[in-house]
Order: structure tokens, then sequence, then C-alpha cells
């Protein structure tokens, strides 16, 4: 796949998730996400649930959405955390379901002026 810089520096990806990207890592709002990929919270395994459950998607649709194999989100739920691709996967999901950003990122994530 490839990449794009845009003028203000951020970075999609073509063929893939439309989540402007900088720095390698998300950026909704105009506000990096708080969990660069590969770091997210202790209860991940619980927000991937909620987000699952807002979504209205069995468990396999879901994976699909993700963009990954119901494997991987089987891992996710028993705690690995996801990174690259899958991860921007997650996080274009999120943007779709009404809610999905707070749930996956904390309530007050697009809330705030700084995003955290």
């Amino acid at each position: 796949m490839s990449s794009s810089r845009s003028g203000s520096g951020e970075t999609t990806r073509r063929g893939s998730s439309r989540v402007p990207l900088w720095a390698g890592g998300p950026v909704i709002a105009g506000r990096p996400v708080p969990f660069p990929s590969g770091e997210l919270p202790e209860d991940f395994p619980r927000r991937l649930e909620r987000l699952k459950e807002a979504s209205g998607l069995p468990w396999d649709a879901f994976a699909e959405a993700v963009g990954v194999e119901r494997k991987q989100v089987l891992r996710w739920r028993r705690g690995t955390d996801p990174s690259g691709s899958a991860y921007h996967g997650l996080v274009e999901l999120a943007r779709w379901i009404p809610g999905g950003i707070d749930i996956l990122f904390g309530e007050d994530f697009l809330a705030s002026p700084e995003g955290s």
C-alpha cells in the first residue's frame, strides 16, 4: 500500500483506512489518538466488547469490518493489543459507530481541547 502526504503533514494510506495519520499514528478531529498503536489501556478488552455491542454486529462481521480475521479479534479480547493496520481499521470502524470514539478512547477525548 502506498501513502501520500498532504500539505499539513498528514499521511493517509491509499486503499485502506481513511483515518489521517501523523507521524505514523491516527489523528481524529485534529488530535493524535491518546493511545499509540500497541499501547492501549488495561481495560481495552472491555472497551472492545462495548464497541462491538454498540456496533450491533456479530463478532465475525465486526472482525470483517475492521479488516482482520476473527481469531485476531479473539486475541484482542484476551488482552493482546491491536497494532499497525489492524489498529487503524479499528479506529476507522469506531468513527462510524455512534459514540465509538468515546468508547475506544474515553468519553472526554473529543470534548477535551487536547484530546486527552
